[in-house]
């Protein structure tokens, strides 16, 4: 493969096998340090357009297939691939902010927390995702379950246009009214989109002026009435919260109350996105009218938070630099159900790190409603799943055994997995799973008429 023919025309980077470094420059293309055992032919890291442009001509004319890199937040490590090449995005981090009309054309690679502290230098925000590292490639093209998720819908309602890099090397705007069939399968297909998204166009918000957050910690013991207790008030609570409960690690304070239960609990959390500190107030309110409040451990009420201060809280709840299993799906099961059924398993992970969390329902309507704008088939009052988190090989074995038997007792209450947080390589099925019959059926044929070589290689 003659790749200097390719360098001469591209002011980014290929790095082959040959090179010295090219085991760390191909581990960095996955952020989990569960590593895949798989090899491209080439990474290209690129510098512009132009350079993707280049490299997909250069893959169609070397019958290579393509795979992106736009940030290696999928679980499963897809952006490397058995060979063909990696495109890698990692350097298209710009942005431009729009504040009187509230929108932001960004580049793929912009972390959640750096787009959130940028917008928010402009008193705006969008829907960005929990974890403070992931990039907006991958987390807009599987859907994007942001935060206010509730109230302002997945990431992907939000996105407008999406400037693409074709299979045939040709430069395009997606929008409603441009290429609409390829803009509707790029918010929802997730690591299997057979174009390079080179520019997201978004429609922002006014930032929240009084983010709050409530936390409560109960015993397992009441698992049960709490957790059908929350979601009954969660049905009345304003849109504006977003409401979780986590089987998890007891903090420090609360282990020696825990002990019965392996020092594990539940923790519900309740974050109000609202403009004034009263209006928060009285939406966090509603959990202190159940009757299970005076059963728990211990309760942190309407604390000031801001985007910043949240993004730190999930990065410790889901740490960088860990090997990591997940599972994320949509529910339209009772939650004390699906967390009852779960409630077993959490005492025996082998690891003190791994958790079990689920989002529930505010605002009278369901977390997620069947869209049929858009590819993302999640829909149900309930979204969440399964996290392993481990730091050292020698304990794979155990870790994957108990997430496997976690995810067969998760399994009957899936309606939908969610591709950008399920590992479709140990279960293929998971695919075809995370969407409805007609949606599978027009993302393929959208993906025959945008790729019809198969240059890229989607799922």
């Amino acid at each position: 493969m003659n790749w200097n023919k390719l360098q001469n025309v591209i002011k980014g980077t290929i790095t082959t096998p040959s090179h010295p470094n090219f085991e760390a420059v191909k581990n960095a293309m996955v952020w989990n340090e569960l590593k895949p055992n798989r090899s491209p032919d080439a990474i290209v890291s690129v510098k512009n357009e132009d350079d993707i442009v280049a490299a997909i001509h250069f893959a169609r004319d070397n019958k290579l297939k393509v795979a992106m890199h736009g940030g290696g937040h999928t679980w499963c490590g897809l952006a490397v691939r058995h060979g063909g090449m990696t495109i890698d995005l990692s350097q298209l981090t710009e942005s431009t902010i729009d504040k009187e009309n509230q929108k932001a054309i960004i580049q793929p690679v912009i972390s959640n927390q750096e787009l959130a502290r940028r917008l928010g230098q402009y008193d705006l925000a969008f829907p960005i995702g929990h974890c403070p590292t992931v990039k907006a490639s991958g987390y807009l093209l599987s859907g994007g379950m942001s935060w206010n998720l509730s109230h302002w819908g997945p990431g992907c309602l939000s996105v407008e246009a999406i400037e693409f890099v074709t299979a045939e090397g040709k430069k395009i705007i997606a929008s409603n009214s441009e290429h609409p069939d390829l803009f509707w399968a790029a918010r929802g297909c997730g690591p299997g989109m057979f174009a390079v998204a080179t520019r997201f166009h978004l429609k922002c918000y006014p930032l929240p002026k009084a983010i709050m957050t409530s936390t409560y910690y109960y015993s397992l013991d009441h698992l049960s009435d709490v957790v059908d207790e929350v979601t009954a008030l969660g049905w009345v609570m304003p849109s504006i919260v977003e409401l979780s409960i986590f089987l998890i690690k007891a903090p420090l304070e609360l282990v020696d109350q825990c002990k019965s239960t392996n020092g594990k609990l539940c923790m519900i959390t309740a974050v109000a996105f609202a403009d004034t500190k009263e209006q928060g107030i009285a939406a966090l309110q509603i959990l202190e009218t159940g009757k299970m409040v005076k059963h728990c451990l211990s309760k942190d009420l309407n604390e000031p938070s801001s985007f910043e201060k949240l993004s730190i809280i999930s990065g410790i709840t889901w740490p960088e630099k860990h090997r990591n299993l997940c599972e994320n799906q949509s529910s339209k099961a009772k939650p004390v159900d699906i967390l009852m059924a779960m409630r077993d398993k959490i005492l025996d992970a082998p690891s003190p790190k791994s958790v079990i969390v689920f989002c529930q329902s505010t605002g009278q309507h369901d977390l997620l409603e069947a869209n049929p704008t858009i590819a993302l088939s999640m829909e149900g009052p309930s979204y969440g799943g399964i996290w392993s988190i481990w730091e050292k090989p020698e304990d794979d074995a155990a870790n994957i055994k108990w997430q496997d038997e976690a995810m067969a007792i998760l399994k009957p209450f899936t309606n939908k997995h969610y591709i950008g947080e399920t590992d479709i390589i140990q279960d293929p099925s998971r695919i075809k799973d995370s969407y409805t019959v007609e949606k599978w059926q027009k993302l393929e044929e959208i993906r025959k008429k945008y790729d019809p070589d198969g240059v890229f290689f989607g799922y």
